[in-house]
């Protein structure tokens, strides 16, 4: 499953996924900036150090995130079980933030635009798993394998790979050296 270069395909899934969730926190504060300044009055975007609040949300966010195990891609199969943690981590994220704005006042990103932005966060970063689910169920990215032998040993290997794959495989048959078995279930 690893590639020459040590990276494992999941791995790099890990990364695309984290890196969407990141434009999507983004997004989410810019969102919550304009709900609440408006469109005309971005003067929550004028602060010199805007970049640097953004990125410590964003490290907030995800750190919570990966401890609620939201990065764990077989964990999105339970929706209500995502909804939840998703819930939980961002309420633990706004208490480490507000704990971080009441030491160092001059992170705050603004009047009332945490609130807004991590209610938006949660719609997106829900919606985000949710539409990664639907895609994974297509065949899209799901690596196609075939098991060689129908004996025990399969069958422990292809219940491993269902209850464990996390939704990446795609079981495509079994060989046997029998040609009688052909087309027989397992």
């Amino acid at each position: 499953m690893n590639a020459f270069n040590g990276y494992s395909r999941r791995s790099w899934m890990d990364l695309i996924f984290a890196s969407v969730d990141s434009l999507l926190i983004v997004t989410g504060v810019f969102v919550g900036g304009i709900l609440r300044f408006g469109w005309e009055e971005t003067n929550f975007l004028g602060d010199g150090h805007f970049v640097w609040k953004l990125m410590m949300i964003i490290l907030v966010i995800q750190t919570v995130f990966y401890y609620f195990d939201l990065y764990e891609l077989r964990n999105f199969q339970q929706r209500m079980k995502t909804l939840i943690y998703i819930l939980g981590a961002l309420g633990i994220s706004s208490i480490i933030l507000a704990v971080i704005y009441y030491s160092i006042p001059s992170l705050t990103i603004g009047r009332g635009i945490l609130t807004l932005s991590l209610l938006i966060i949660f719609l997106f970063a829900f919606l985000w798993r949710l539409f990664y689910l639907w895609v994974t169920k297509k065949v899209v990215f799901k690596e196609r394998i075939l098991i060689i032998g129908t004996g025990e040993l399969a069958k422990s290997i292809q219940k491993e790979i269902l209850e464990n794959g996390q939704d990446s495989f795609e079981i495509v048959g079994f060989v046997d050296e029998r040609r009688e078995r052909v087309g027989e279930s397992i």
